[in-house]
């Protein structure tokens, strides 16, 4: 018989109890919580931290982190929003008329929102891919950030902007560079960065930065006629300047 989680709400000072009062501190615990399975997740990674960690970091017993969140996975899903993205796709697809712009603005958002994440892309990817009927949310707000590179390259293809490829081979293509930049950016993170035996020596980029690398890396490869990337950079630096991002 495994350990009854607890559903009931720890006690506290029943002078306080008000329902506004509730809310807030339900809100501010669970904060707590996540703010520490986050620092935690970055240090170690996901599958090497526990629940019982995350309990000890917080003061709680595991069986009363359940009143807050029944497993980890639901802790993983509060740090991790997969539709966060859609409304920001949405708006580069219909707020910006320049293909290039456009591509290079999805290139370094999806790099950075990756970097961002206090757990490896990589490894997030392993986890659905076990348990996929858990995070069909994750796996549908995926497919609209994927779907939205196809069609800004068929669309750019038409234009005669990019170069003749296989749209979709191409969005398979950037968004494993992106994932490689990502993977390694919390492997040094880590301290677990092979290429620094290697003789590597480590540039400590921000999320920006790694973003923008990957812009510059892979658009100019795409285009049909020469640009200066440093003129697309001020151009897409400019409109999510614009748009508040």
């Amino acid at each position: 018989m495994g350990e009854a989680k607890r559903t009931s709400e720890p006690t506290g000072d029943t002078a306080q109890n008000t329902p506004g009062r509730k809310a807030a501190s339900k809100a501010n615990q669970r904060q707590v919580i996540t703010d520490a399975a986050s620092k935690l997740f970055q240090e170690q990674g996901y599958r090497k931290t526990s629940l019982s960690e995350i309990a000890r970091q917080v003061g709680l017993d595991q069986s009363s982190l359940y009143y807050w969140f029944p497993s980890k996975e639901a802790i993983f899903e509060a740090l991790f929003d997969a539709n966060r993205a859609v409304p920001i796709i949405k708006r580069v697809k219909e707020e910006v008329d320049d293909r290039v712009v456009q591509l290079y603005m999805l290139i370094a958002y999806d790099v950075i929102r990756k970097c961002e994440l206090p757990f490896d892309f990589v490894e997030l990817e392993s986890l659905v891919s076990e348990h996929p009927e858990k995070y069909q949310g994750l796996i549908e707000g995926y497919r609209e950030y994927y779907q939205a590179f196809v069609d800004v390259i068929e669309l750019g293809i038409e234009e005669g902007v990019f170069r003749e490829c296989p749209a979709d081979e191409q969005a398979v293509t950037i968004l494993s560079v992106n994932e490689g930049l990502q993977h390694h950016f919390h492997a040094n993170v880590r301290g677990e960065l092979l290429l620094i035996p290697c003789g590597y020596k480590v540039k400590h980029h921000s999320p920006e930065a790694v973003g923008f690398m990957a812009a510059r890396t892979i658009i100019p490869g795409m285009l049909t006629t020469p640009e200066d990337v440093r003129a697309i950079r001020d151009r897409a630096v400019a409109k999510l300047a614009e748009m508040g991002f």
